[in-house]
């Protein structure tokens, strides 16, 4: 029974001894894949802090890029607006400009200057009734110049523009027209003159606004009427 009892004894000891040994083994065999593990990150963690600068590079270009072809793209579509205006509107506005000017230096201006010697009452009636008829024909065909192929914000200064100056054309019609019944009349008195000044001036004034949408609009096209 002794005997037996030191065997079982003697089996116990040597089972302790077995599982310290292979737990130290296991613990020793793991030893290379934690070691193995922690380099790998220790790597991950070189190969991120290494792209970093180089993410932020490709970025910044990216940025760049894209702000270069948004920059090209706004000059290709203000120099299309431009040549559009150059050859579709300015045109126009130039023709309309001159009329404006050529019946007022032709018919108004002769006609006072030379009123009571070079111009007879019958003259100057029917030159003021020549230039009424001009003035409300320039009023009709200013507002017919068509502005669509402009933007929304460089049209909107043409319609300025184009208000201005149907204004214009429409006050000195107005200047016109009360001196032809100045003249038919007989009815030179003060009054009427002033009358007819204040019609002037005002069709001034708008021609003044007229100019400086026009201006406005031009100055934002990168157009240049000195070259």
């Amino acid at each position: 029974m002794f005997k037996y009892s030191g065997i079982a004894f003697l089996v116990l000891i040597i089972s302790f001894i077995g599982v310290g040994v292979t737990s130290d083994g296991t613990d020793v065999a793991n030893e290379p894949e934690k070691a193995e593990a922690t380099a790998s990150k220790e790597k991950t963690k070189d190969d991120s802090e290494k792209a970093t600068p180089e993410s932020a590079e490709k970025v910044e270009a990216d940025k760049k890029a894209k702000a270069d072809a948004d920059a090209k793209k706004a000059a290709d579509k203000l120099a299309a607006e431009k040549k559009s205006y150059l050859t579709d509107v300015k045109p126009k506005v130039d023709t309309m400009m001159s009329l404006y000017d050529k019946a007022w230096n032709e018919l108004w201006k002769p006609t006072f200057e030379g009123l009571g010697t070079t111009v007879d009452v019958y003259t100057a009636y029917g030159n003021m009734k020549q230039l009424e008829q001009r003035y409300d024909s320039l009023y009709k065909t200013i507002g017919s110049i068509d502005g669509s192929g402009l933007s929304k914000e460089n049209e909107e200064k043409f319609n300025e523009y184009k208000t201005n100056m149907k204004n214009a054309a429409m006050w000195r019609g107005e200047a016109a027209e009360k001196a032809r019944k100045m003249f038919d009349e007989g009815n030179y008195s003060p009054s009427k003159f002033d009358k007819v000044k204040t019609d002037v001036s005002y069709a001034d004034n708008e021609m003044m606004k007229a100019i400086l949408s026009l201006t406005s609009l031009e100055m934002a096209l990168g157009v240049d009427r000195e070259e």
